[in-house]
């Protein structure tokens, strides 16, 4: 069961980026084009960035009393700032929300940015601007909002990814300024950008290795969720969330990557856990299937040597909420490779009881292995 002494540390939450953000910080040069808050013709909270309008999705917030918590846009699905809670977007009422959510630590991932930082490259206009943008971002993450509590907030910081040696160079400076993760696609292929099979990476993930910073992969930060078809209810979309972690998880056990760079960490964000026996279970039989081969005609990438169980215990982590099966599973599922998460403030979390229904879900689990779940694991794997 979950101690009481147990200082809950969450790997993955998200701030809802305040109205003021960039138009307060970014050079003068660049403020006409910087992202705002405007009202929509609905009379909608909505930014405007790039020309194009995006609401806040009620789904992703905690609403204030009075108002709906469920809904995505377009309206009634969308929230305005004021029916809201601060804790959402104001860094000492997070903090706040916290305590009355008895959690002590959260890793803080964007949201209006993208889960990857896309919003600043992915079919902009002015990549430059962009650039600019996306380091404002990094740095109120860093210095105003991770500041307030630098004990218990911790920034998981954005690159540029359509330019490595940027990507690389940002990286770099989030880290010297106590950046704890960097938020990196699940799969950069739908962004337009190399995969994970190629070269192309590997600058990042040696200094991301040297540095010991972890690799977040927050499920919908390659802007694609898997569903069946367009009418599918949103019901299925939800349902499949793990689906796009188990996909990035397979890349990363049949490449050579993690191999190539031991100190690599990766943490699949908000993909559940429950499905790791059977992928590691199917990756094996893949890995040792001899028919199996690269095929250079085709451009293929090959496997490394090391088996994807010894992969996986290693290198990689997965988040659980309140997920009952995979905890169930501990020895299919190794127990130092499980986090737990608090998704503050979107659905998927259970705020205000947060620590109410964890505690439940653990109550089978050995004390030493609760505790390693709730919280050091994340501890380590963060230095925090």
């Amino acid at each position: 069961m979950l101690p009481d002494g147990t200082k809950l540390i969450s790997a993955d939450d998200h701030m809802i980026e305040p109205p003021h953000l960039w138009v307060d910080r970014v050079p003068a040069a660049y403020r006409d084009r910087a992202p705002r808050v405007v009202k929509s013709p609905g009379g909608r909270d909505a930014w405007l960035y790039d020309g194009q309008l995006t609401h806040i999705p009620m789904g992703s917030c905690r609403p204030l009393p009075g108002h709906p918590e469920a809904g995505y846009p377009p309206a009634p699905g969308t929230a305005n700032f004021d029916e809201i809670r601060p804790g959402c977007y104001d860094p000492v009422q997070r903090v706040a929300d916290m305590d009355v959510d008895q959690v002590w630590g959260q890793l803080t991932f964007p949201n209006f940015a993208r889960f990857a930082g896309h919003r600043f490259f992915l079919g902009v206009d002015d990549l430059d601007a962009g650039v600019v943008f996306l380091r404002t971002y990094n740095d109120y993450l860093l210095d105003e909002w991770c500041a307030v509590a630098p004990d218990r907030l911790y920034g998981a910081a954005i690159l540029p990814l359509f330019d490595i040696d940027l990507a690389v160079a940002e990286a770099k400076r989030v880290a010297a300024k106590g950046a704890k993760a960097i938020a990196f696609s699940e799969n950069p292929t739908v962004l337009g950008l190399p995969s994970l099979h190629t070269p192309h990476w590997d600058p990042l993930w040696a200094f991301l290795s040297e540095a010991r910073l972890p690799v977040c992969q927050h499920i919908g930060s390659s802007s694609r969720l898997v569903t069946t078809s367009d009418d599918a209810p949103p019901g299925v979309l939800v349902t499949l969330n793990g689906v796009n972690s188990m996909m990035a998880a397979a890349d990363w056990l049949m490449s050579d990557v993690l191999e190539r760079f031991p100190g690599l960490r990766v943490i699949l964000s908000e993909g559940g856990a429950g499905w790791i026996p059977y992928l590691l279970e199917r990756a094996e039989k893949a890995f040792h299937d001899a028919r199996l081969f690269r095929d250079l005609s085709i451009g293929q990438a090959g496997m490394g040597q090391r088996a994807p169980r010894e992969l996986f215990a290693e290198h990689m982590f997965v988040c659980l909420v309140d997920e009952q099966f995979a905890l169930r599973s501990l020895g299919d599922v190794p127990v130092d490779n499980l986090l737990w998460e608090g998704d503050f403030p979107h659905g998927d979390g259970c705020w205000p009881e947060n620590r109410v229904r964890l505690a439940a879900a653990l109550a089978e689990v050995d004390d030493a292995d609760a505790v390693k779940i709730a919280e050091t694991n994340l501890r380590k794997l963060l230095g925090v």
